[in-house]
Formats: structure tokens, sequence, C-alpha cells
């Protein structure tokens, strides 16, 4: 499975929103997305956090790349855990998905199934592109990280 992680675009600080879940993209963040989502190449499936800027950053990748639609998923949001995300991903039977979500869990999940030292750090609108041969630590390639 080719399996790309996308952290959502900058988004509004803390305090701004009623809560964490409703902090809108801000317009950096919105650009920075815009220019990420020229990268990815068509996926089979689009999973996404149910958090606004999450969905936000979504709906700016399909408009970029003429993708239809996203199914949110409850197990992206930032304190979800990595053991049932990666039990959730090894049922999955697309050959390329992207998952639109949040930190920590993303650097987390990609720093486990790299098996890399020292982890992997995912800034804002970072695009990180995985070969999975399987959902063990160290069974994927980093193929880039843009």
């Amino acid at each position: 499975m080719i399996l790309y992680l996308l952290r959502h675009g900058e988004a509004e600080p803390y305090g701004r929103a009623v809560d964490d879940a409703s902090r809108a993209l801000v317009t950096s963040g919105r650009q920075a997305v815009s220019r990420v989502a020229t990268e990815l190449s068509p996926v089979e499936a689009v999973y996404c956090s149910p958090y606004l800027r999450a969905r936000q950053t979504a709906d700016l990748v399909l408009s970029a790349s003429g993708q239809a639609t996203y199914q949110l998923n409850q197990g992206l949001t930032p304190d979800s855990s990595v053991a049932a995300l990666l039990s959730w991903l090894d049922t999955l039977t697309e050959q390329s998905v992207l998952l639109v979500a949040h930190n920590p869990l993303l650097s987390s999940l990609a720093s486990q199934l790299t098996g890399m030292p020292g982890g992997v750090a995912l800034g804002t609108a970072t695009l990180v592109c995985l070969d999975v041969s399987d959902f063990t630590p160290g069974g994927t390639s980093l193929l880039w990280l843009k």
C-alpha cells in the first residue's frame, strides 16, 4: 500500500476557537496546503479527522486533485491511539490511501512504521509518502517527505 500522511495546515491559535476541534486554517495554512496538494498522486481513498482544520485541509487537497470525497474517521484525532490506527489500516484493501490528520498521531505512526530512530517530524502542511509492505515496525519505506 502507498500511504500518504498529511498533517493539516497551520490553524488559528488556541483560544480563538470555542475548542480545539473548531480551530480553522489561517490564510498561510491554506496557501501551504494548496502548494503541497500538487505533490499528491491520485489515491483510492481519503480518510480525514473530524476536526475543522483537517476537514478544511482535505477539502483543499480534493479540490486540487479532482478527487470527489473523503470519509471522516474518529480514529484520526490528535489523541487517537497509534495501535488502534495500525489495526484499522491493516484491514483496508485500497492500494493507495491518504490520511489527513494531526500530530502527534501522524508523526508517531510514521516513526513506528518506518522504525526510524528519532522519529519522523511533521510540520503543518507536511506530506509524507510511505510504501507499506506490512504494518509492523520497520515494515515500511519512507519514499519522500515534503
